[in-house]
């Protein structure tokens, strides 16, 4: 069901980019992200938007409301990603996948592996997506991500076991290498999230792995569509138009 709904926005608007929302202090939280994602949707332009809680949470109980409002005014609208890297103990698991699912209704959560299988499990539900941080894009990713695990790295072992658990993967767009390792090693029917295209620097070139079905992923850009007026002038939406025009050309040229 999730796969359904996910890939269905995807094929409706043509686009796999995700509007990744990760908002400054001191801003109309809920006015600056909806009229850039009702433009952007609009103009069928993406097909994912993803929330980060840290930054909402950070605002305080405004920005809590803040995020309630926005994945109310979505949910229907288009593929709601938390991203909000939880990971406990069974139980606490348990309550955080009661709360991503159920408090905030997204569709899909980001979780974080390293406190094995009963961390995870709570948030792998029918019509959901749980989205297990796999080689992300941080340069810190290095430090425990990349270390040999037998004949394998460490992220390829979360990979392996996160898939065939029946959940997503983040694979950042940063390395080179790890995009076309994990599809290699899944297979090319695990939905994958895809941050660290836009502001950090990742390689548009690694989304060639996605050709074959590429309508059950995600790429994801946040600051360089929310705040592309800042570099490029005109009105946030106007702005955050052409990047993300210019996003989906280069991700299309490699995908389609």
């Amino acid at each position: 069901m999730a796969l359904r709904k996910i890939e269905k926005f995807a094929v409706e608007s043509g686009s796999i980019l995700c509007f990744g929302m990760d908002p400054k202090e001191g801003m109309d939280v809920v006015g600056h992200y909806s009229s850039i994602a009702d433009t952007l949707l609009e103009e069928h332009l993406i097909s994912a938007i993803k929330p980060n809680y840290a930054y909402f949470a950070a605002l305080g109980f405004d920005g809590l409301h803040a995020l309630k409002q926005i994945i109310d005014r979505y949910r229907e609208k288009t593929f709601v990603i938390l991203d909000a890297k939880r990971g406990d103990i069974g139980k606490s698991s348990e309550a955080y996948a009661r709360e991503a699912y159920g408090f905030w209704g997204a569709d899909a959560v980001t979780v974080a592996p390293y406190m094995g299988e009963d961390s995870i499990a709570p948030f792998i539900k029918e019509g959901k997506i749980a989205y297990v941080l796999g080689r992300t894009s941080n340069p810190g990713a290095r430090d425990f991500e990349e270390l040999k695990c037998g004949k394998r790295r460490v992220y390829e072992e979360v990979c392996a076991k996160a898939a065939k658990m029946g959940a997503g993967l983040v694979v950042g767009a940063t390395s080179r290498d790890a995009l076309g390792k994990i599809v290699k090693l899944v297979g090319k029917d695990v939905p994958l999230l895809i941050p660290g295209i836009g502001a950090q620097g990742g390689d548009f070139e690694v989304l060639k792995v996605l050709k074959g079905n590429p309508f059950i992923h995600r790429v994801n850009s946040s600051s360089s569509i929310a705040f592309a007026y800042g570099k490029k002038g005109g009105s946030p939406e106007q702005a955050a138009r052409k990047e993300a025009e210019r996003l989906n050309a280069e991700i299309g040229r490699r995908i389609f």
